[in-house]
């Protein structure tokens, strides 16, 4: 009798867990993702519920397809600035995203969008991720430091000619890290323009003179902050200010 009652009570809590684990992965296949709404409403042409799901989705985890998504919502709604934004946000967290390029060339064409002038090592580090590069440089670093130093002192014996050429593509490989490193660094000024016909001023004063009016999209550099105003180098080689709220930096969501 008592063995029946152990057998039953197994039997009833495995059949507890089983029922369990059904309605929890049956409650997750039925919530839709905010991501899937924002495809959802983008497929729709309700643009601007796509590009709220797409930013609730990037409240979540950021990540290039959302950037790049948020981007092609914000386009098709009419907001070349936003978008640009959006689309650069992608490629700098994937700089092989080859759509959120495109969709860049094309706004840029469509806009009449003068390019950015970028030093080489800031055209360098656009050829990896931020991560990557800071992966590349304390990888190398420390390889180097292992090969030069330790493990010589371990095998205890002098450098010899193979562990000396892999110590210099080491440091080699460091230092190629550090300019792609230093060109993201320099690359965090850069920020992109959210309105048309945004006054470039010549003090950073509300009723400063209007130097020229900055694109929606346009990329800027910023070299200087003062009270709530911006000064910028713009990509036509104009010098002024801005209000902070008309622009954005491509590397610091807010």
């Amino acid at each position: 009798m008592l063995i029946r009652l152990i057998q039953f009570n197994r039997s009833a809590a495995r059949w507890l867990a089983c029922a369990l684990w059904l309605a929890l992965v049956d409650s997750g296949c039925g919530e839709t993702t905010t991501f899937e709404k924002g495809v959802a409403a983008y497929q729709a042409q309700d643009f601007p519920a796509a590009a709220k799901y797409f930013g609730d989705e990037l409240k979540r985890v950021a990540s290039a397809e959302a950037w790049r998504n948020l981007g092609n919502a914000e386009w098709q709604g009419g907001h070349p600035g936003p978008a640009v934004l959006a689309w650069e946000r992608a490629r700098w967290i994937n700089p092989s995203d080859a759509e959120a390029a495109a969709s860049l060339r094309y706004a840029r064409q469509s806009a009449q969008l003068a390019e950015l002038p970028l030093s080489w090592w800031e055209n360098y580090s656009i050829w990896l991720s931020v991560n990557t590069w800071t992966w590349l440089a304390t990888a190398s670093f420390w390889l180097t430091v292992a090969l030069v130093f330790v493990l010589p002192a371990i095998l205890g014996r002098r450098r010899t000619a193979w562990n000396q050429f892999l110590a210099a593509v080491a440091f080699g490989v460091f230092l190629l890290a550090i300019a792609g490193a230093a060109g993201i660094q320099t690359r965090t000024a850069i920020g992109v323009i959210l309105s048309p016909a945004t006054p470039l001023r010549q003090t950073p004063t509300q009723h400063a003179q209007i130097l020229t009016q900055l694109a929606a999209g346009e990329l800027v550099r910023c070299r200087n902050i003062r009270g709530s105003y911006y000064f910028l180098h713009t990509s036509t080689g104009d010098w002024g200010w801005v209000e902070k709220g008309q622009l954005q930096f491509i590397a610091r969501p807010e």
